[in-house]
């Protein structure tokens, strides 16, 4: 089973500046507090849940924090178990990335990627290796900034071709996003109507690894909340899918964790 292309799925969930220029869109901003609940599917077959959520940043208050984690459910867990926690920080204006990290619980390593503006170079670090920098483009975004930038209208919801700085710490790439739409959609979430975004991350790891040239497809809403409610992504063998299960409001997330 091609379970190292597992985490190509989710957090594709595009959103980035066009041509690297920032664009702002009036009235739509990351909801601070909020959380999405998805499904994660190979084939036929459930094989996980990931939840992603934004809260402010314990350790900077200028900054807020996005958090993915995913987790093996008992069927995948026979084949390969799999716990990974990603976070990205980035100031409430999405204009570009502060810090990353890859957190693979199940085996122990720990994949940072540390953005330093001022001398203009970002480092990507495994455990206690120490890589080179690499040069930072203008407002450069990591795989899971980029879904915020996006609902904060970094990207135009509407059909057309754009472009991004994207960087996982190893490969800066300027990604593709082709908008299609509008369409309507199902998932166990409910009925939607989103426009298709096709993501090419080049070079890029986007959050894991996926195979060579493979596109992904992520079905965002057309709505202010701008959520992405569906995902597809072509596997070695088969192909992925994670779809909506629960979206939770900001205060109703609050409540659920007191």
């Amino acid at each position: 089973m091609p379970y190292r292309y597992l985490f190509s799925l989710l957090p594709l969930l595009v959103g980035l500046s066009l041509n690297g220029a920032s664009q702002s869109a009036e009235g739509v901003q990351p909801v601070v507090g909020e959380k999405a609940i998805y499904e994660l599917r190979w084939s036929y077959f459930a094989v996980g849940s990931v939840e992603i959520r934004l809260d402010p940043s314990e350790e900077n208050e200028e900054m807020l924090r996005a958090t993915l984690e995913a987790k093996a459910n008992a069927f995948m867990r026979r084949v390969h178990d799999f716990h990974t926690v990603i976070a990205s920080d980035f100031p409430a204006s999405v204009e570009k990335s502060h810090g990353y990290s890859r957190d693979e619980l199940a085996n122990e390593n720990l994949h940072e990627t540390q953005f330093e503006w001022e001398e203009g170079t970002v480092r990507y670090v495994r455990n206690q290796d120490v890589r080179a920098p690499l040069q930072l483009q203008p407002l450069t975004h990591d795989p899971l900034s980029i879904v915020f930038a996006f609902r904060s209208g970094a990207m135009p919801l509407k059909p057309g071709t754009y472009l991004a700085w994207v960087t996982d710490g190893e490969v800066i790439d300027q990604a593709e996003f082709k908008v299609k739409g509008p369409e309507k959609i199902k998932t166990p979430a409910g009925k939607f109507e989103t426009y298709r975004v096709t993501a090419d991350f080049k070079g890029v790891r986007a959050i894991f690894a996926r195979p060579e040239g493979a596109l992904i497809d992520v079905w965002i809403t057309n709505d202010d909340r701008m959520i992405p409610v569906k995902l597809k992504s072509e596997a070695t063998i088969g192909s992925f899918r994670s779809e909506l299960e629960e979206y939770i409001p900001a205060g109703e997330a609050e409540s659920q964790t007191k």
